[in-house]
């Protein structure tokens, strides 16, 4: 049980800050606790530019200070706006002394009772707060679940991604920057974009590298309920109702395996952080496009204006999952306003969604032309469709069971013809997006032009796409509980509504605790590495690189090729690393040691000069190598490959400073 702390600690670093500035904003959403983490993601953001600019260090005091002081300014801010409205809705002094005497008579007072200008009336507190606290219990359901073989929070997370999240936190902690172009210079070697604000939320925390990184990933996954309910309430009309339909939504996204595997078993966490802000987008999204759902303010459009902006900054490709929604929703509505006699408005959202579908390919296909990263698997249509229906994750040893969501399909189906025939712009929308979705997983298998533009956004990867069809899925089984109570009203002892309920909960218990699943998933690159996937790193390597790194100087610099788990000499061992991540070297320095590093004993090889002048920059003082069965050479040569020149540096040029089995550093001399 040694998660249940940090994560809670990280949960409220995850929501409280965003949380306190909508309260200071005085900002009016249903289960702000869902809508928090994307306003954080947006303040951190915020922050992390207004750091980088006058030169404050990324830390935890100075954050809690910048939010603290955004809040007083917004609820500053909100005071004076309040006064100038007020004045601006006062009369006048002479208009007030006239206006008893304007007709010679009293004043004409509507006969009615006050505060009956308010057509809505305000909604108690404590339905908010059950659903709230149903998300709450719903999060820590999967958390409780998924840790039961994870090991402890210090458990190291052997997937690929990991590592470079790892460094990346190490980066930022070191270098006191968590701007988006700049936090990660000393590792891409020049500015570059990247969406770190997962990585500069782990930074913060008051724990190891490792440590901080599982207990934020845990969190996301806690916190994602909330966002789910958030998403349905934000939806669902106003009512008794809505409240249930909140709390059975945020339990039946614990259901979905597809956002647990990506930050449990392939450390895509960034992408986790996008999965949690998607929800709410799609909802601010419903609101925006969606004139029928209700007026809006500009200070209610330019809030869910924010809400999309900070998706976008959690992790770009959940912006493109939003904008299926959109433009399905613009379609939609288009061709129901042609049916009823709007033909102009129609016709003209319809070419609008259709040119914005065609931008979509267009710019997907060439500006996003090298985001095709993931290979199709070898399953046939007929099993990756299977795996898609019932959101079973690219993974062997996972199972694709139709019963986890047997009735959450049979409830959507409900839920879509009701949208149907009572022609709903938002259900009809939902609708036709779970079938986009799927359609979108299954172009994943598709290895041509069309197919792979479609699914680019998403690094032609189903998991990533997944999330978009458990909104939108989630979102027509809340519309299709809502048909079985208006079917059960006028009918005394109608249990159709609260049969579905009863079966989504009992469904979402036993599924947290079935051993192939999120147990299951909690193990795979944690400690059960034989099921899924080799290890970088083995408990015996981790325990050497720490020790060794905690006795080498300050000023040393550790060469290796990084598939052999080195990349942990920096994130867990705080030692400079020639190659921190365990991707293609990204500078011309680090690229000709990588592949020439033994030219060094050559003066007249090609480049000697270069190589050397690479050397003398870069600096490196000692050799790292791994020759056990994990290492990077045995698990994956043609990566490991990229390296052949560490893997070549001559035996004299190498000092042993200290071996354990088949791990071994060394002190170097690269002098030419």
């Amino acid at each position: 049980m040694s998660w249940i702390l940090p994560v809670l600690g990280t949960w409220a670093l995850l929501g409280v800050p965003g949380l306190l500035l909508l309260r200071a904003l005085g900002a009016r959403v249903r289960l702000a606790w869902g809508f928090s983490p994307v306003v954080t993601v947006l303040l951190m953001t915020l922050l992390s530019g207004l750091f980088h600019l006058v030169g404050i260090d990324w830390q935890l005091g100075s954050v809690l200070t910048g939010v603290a002081l955004f809040c007083g300014l917004a609820v500053l801010l909100r005071r004076r706006l309040s006064r100038i409205d007020r004045r601006r809705d006062d009369p006048t002094p002479e208009a007030a002394r006239s206006a008893p005497h304007a007709e010679g008579g009293a004043p004409d007072v509507p006969n009615r009772a006050p505060g009956a200008e308010n057509r809505t009336p305000p909604t108690p507190p404590w339905p908010g707060a059950a659903v709230t606290a149903v998300g709450v219990l719903g999060g820590l359901l999967v958390v409780a679940a998924a840790t039961r073989r994870m090991g402890g929070i210090s458990t190291l997370n052997g997937s690929y991604d990991s590592f470079f999240h790892l460094s990346a936190i190490a980066t930022i902690r070191d270098g006191g920057d968590a701007f988006l172009t700049t936090a990660l210079v000393d590792i891409y070697g020049t500015p570059t974009y990247y969406p770190v604000t997962f990585d500069a939320l782990a930074a913060l925390l008051p724990l190891p590298t490792i440590a901080a990184a599982n207990a934020l990933m845990l969190a996301l996954l806690a916190a994602l309920p909330c966002a789910v309910g958030a998403m349905v309430a934000t939806i669902a009309p106003r009512g008794r109702a809505a409240g249930v339909l909140a709390a059975l939504a945020a339990l039946a996204s614990t259901l979905f395996l597809s956002t647990p595997a990506m930050g449990l078993v392939m450390g895509l966490w960034p992408i986790v952080l996008g999965v949690l802000c998607l929800p709410v987008a799609i909802a601010s999204a419903v609101r925006l496009v969606d004139r029928r759902h209700g007026p809006l303010t500009v200070a209610a459009a330019a809030g869910h204006g924010a809400i999309l902006l900070g998706t976008a900054l959690a992790h770009p490709s959940m912006l493109f999952s939003v904008a299926v929604v959109a433009g399905l929703l613009v379609l939609v509505s288009g061709v129901y306003r042609i049916r009823e006699g709007q033909r102009r408005r129609g016709v003209i959202q319809g070419v609008l969604a259709l040119a914005a579908a065609l931008a979509f390919v267009v710019v997907s296909g060439t500006l996003l032309g090298g985001m095709d990263l993931t290979r199709p698997s070898a399953q046939g249509p007929g099993e990756v469709l299977g795996e898609i229906l019932v959101d079973s994750p690219r993974i062997p040893v996972i199972g694709a069971p139709l019963w986890p969501l047997a009735v959450i399909w049979l409830l959507a189906v409900v839920g879509a013809v009701a949208a149907l025939r009572r022609r709903e712009v938002v259900g009809v929308s939902a609708a036709l997006g779970v079938l986009a979705a799927i359609v979108l997983g299954l172009s994943t298998q598709i290895d041509s032009p069309l197919p792979t533009a479609l699914v680019n956004p998403w690094y032609g990867a189903r998991e990533r796409i997944a999330p978009l069809m458990m909104c939108l899925l989630v979102l027509l089984m809340a519309r299709g509980v809502l048909a079985l109570v208006a079917t059960g009203r006028g009918r005394p002892g109608s249990m159709l509504a609260p049969a579905a309920a009863v079966l989504v909960l009992i469904t979402v218990v036993v599924a947290a605790f079935a051993p192939g699943r999120l147990p299951l998933l909690g193990s795979l690159a944690y400690t059960a590495y034989g099921l899924q996937l080799s290890p970088y790193v083995t408990g015996q390597e981790r325990a050497f690189i720490e020790r060794t790194a905690a006795e080498l100087p300050e000023d040393a610099v550790v060469l290796a090729d990084p598939l052999d788990g080195a990349p942990l000499y920096w994130s867990v061992g705080g030692v400079e690393t020639v190659y921190p991540t365990m991707s293609r070297p990204l500078t011309e320095d680090a690229a000709l040691i990588a592949g020439y590093a033994q030219r060094v004993d050559h003066p007249s090889a090609n480049a000697y000069a270069e190589i050397c002048a690479a050397v003398d920059r870069v600096g490196p003082t000692h050799l790292y190598r791994d020759t056990s069965e994990f290492s990077g050479r045995a698990m994956n040569p043609e990566v490991s490959a990229r390296w052949s020149g560490v893997h070549d540096i001559p035996p004299d040029r190498l000092t042993l400073l200290a071996q354990d089995g088949p791990y071994a550093l060394y002190e170097l001399d690269l002098a030419c």
